[in-house]
């Protein structure tokens, strides 16, 4: 027997060794078995009325991330499983169009979502207290954080003075969790965000706005001074956290439109003024009901007739505007919500007084070739007939304003002219015959 152990030898030591390695595989798929997940994970709703299909989910690097949460869909609201510490921006395959109706901060879709990054704290305390040791901490929640918009006031109103209309719109970040931000702590980036017109102008290019912080004190305004050209102006707004239409509601208005910007003054004009309801966007506006337009004139005019009446529809409703004095007149028009007004300089009447004077000039000068007329010099005659005929162009300017004359006889050149030739050859004929009966007093 001793001569054939040296032969089982090997045969055993393969055997223990194929026992060990047999033993060693077990307690590794055991340990395998048994190993906590490498990333903790968290499943988060929010609410959604879009299809799952239309939801991109991408991390910071723009890189979409979607087959990695695992969006679920439910009755109004999508859930993630997201890692805790990866923040990430939910969007819309499709770009959402809103219309802002009221001065109510909206909560704009999308946002960007910031996983719990605190880890469960232990509390220590020193042994030998006698105290029960206290629970472990909670982790701080996850956070939202959602970009709002607000516009006052809305429906926008319209500002005769600029032309155009007018609002406020505010911009800001709203976190779902306020105590994770301390009231003076900023974004590590800012959040710009750009605006875009469609279906309305304005005079300046709007300037892109940046958002350094969350919370109410830190949003950013934008004052609008817009002219809609169709009846759904839209601002396209851009940002990290939301891409959203809004569509802007605006008021009807009155146009006050004067036949001309300028009229003659001194009482010596007449200007018809329409005024007229019209939508945003320039269209006319028929009225549904009887509607009252109250008329103001800022300056020395008459309205005729000082208050309109738009019946049902109607559009368009007219006075007749009178000019008094030379200052600027301001027509007002006001029917409730809406208003409008024009203004209208009124200027000196050079044409018809050049007009009367050189008229004046030439009557005195046709003094002289009357038979019988006394001999003058001719440039005498010429100086008599201008003063005599300034002071009938003046005194017929009186006479249109006060003795009812008419327009026409100083209004215009022609009847200017024919007032002037007349006044000034019957003046300098007046004139002569005075100095004619004072001359033999004189001897």
């Amino acid at each position: 027997m001793p001569r054939y152990a040296h032969r089982l030898w090997p045969t055993l030591l393969i055997v223990i060794g194929l026992t060990v390695a047999d033993a060693s595989a077990q307690e590794s798929a055991l340990s395998d078995d048994t190993e906590p997940p490498l990333t903790p994970v968290e499943r988060v709703a929010f609410d959604w009325e879009q299809s799952l299909e239309s939801l991109r989910v991408l991390d910071l690097d723009g890189r979409e991330i979607d087959a990695e949460v695992e969006p679920r869909q439910e009755p109004g609201r999508i859930s993630l499983s997201v890692p805790t510490q990866a923040p990430f921006v939910v969007k819309g395959d499709e770009v959402e169009t809103r219309r802002l109706t009221t001065e109510e901060r909206q909560m704009l879709p999308g946002g960007l979502f910031l996983p719990s990054t605190t880890e469960i704290d232990e509390v220590i305390l020193p042994p030998g207290l006698g105290i029960t040791p206290l629970p472990s901490l909670p982790p701080r929640p996850s956070t939202w954080l959602r970009l709002t918009a607000a516009a006052s006031p809305i429906p926008a109103t319209w500002d005769p003075l600029s032309g155009s209309y007018h609002t406020q719109l505010s911009f800001g970040v709203h976190p779902s969790d306020e105590a994770r931000f301390a009231s003076d702590q900023t974004f590590e980036h800012p959040i710009e965000i750009r605006v875009q017109l469609r279906g309305l102008s304005t005079r300046e290019a709007l300037p892109p706005l940046l958002i350094e912080a969350p919370g109410l004190a830190n949003e950013q305004s934008l004052v609008l001074d817009f002219m809609p050209s169709t009846p759904t102006p839209t601002l396209e707004i851009r940002s990290t956290l939301s891409d959203v239409n809004l569509e802007l509601e605006a008021l009807p208005r009155l146009e006050v439109r004067p036949q001309s910007t300028s009229m003659v003054g001194l009482g010596l004009a007449r200007m018809v003024i329409n005024v007229e309801q019209v939508t945003p966007y320039g269209e006319p506006l028929r009225a549904t009901h009887p509607t009252r337009i109250a008329l103001t004139v800022d300056g020395p005019a008459t309205p005729d007739p000082s208050e309109l009446q738009l019946e049902p529809d109607q559009s368009t409703a007219s006075l007749e505007l009178r000019s008094s004095g030379l200052a600027p007149l301001t027509v007002s028009a006001v029917a409730g919500s809406l208003r409008g007004e024009a203004t209208i300089q009124q200027r000196m009447p050079w044409g018809p007084l050049l007009a009367a004077l050189l008229g004046g000039a030439l009557g005195g000068f046709g003094r002289r070739f009357v038979k019988g007329a006394p001999q003058a010099s001719t440039p005498l005659r010429l100086l008599e007939g201008v003063i005599v005929a300034l002071i009938a162009y003046v005194a017929g300017v009186l006479g249109v304003g006060y003795l009812a004359l008419p327009m026409a006889v100083v209004a215009t050149e022609a009847g200017a002219f024919l007032t002037g030739a007349l006044s000034g050859f019957i003046g300098v004929n007046v004139l002569e015959r005075l100095q004619t009966k004072v001359s033999p007093q004189a001897g």
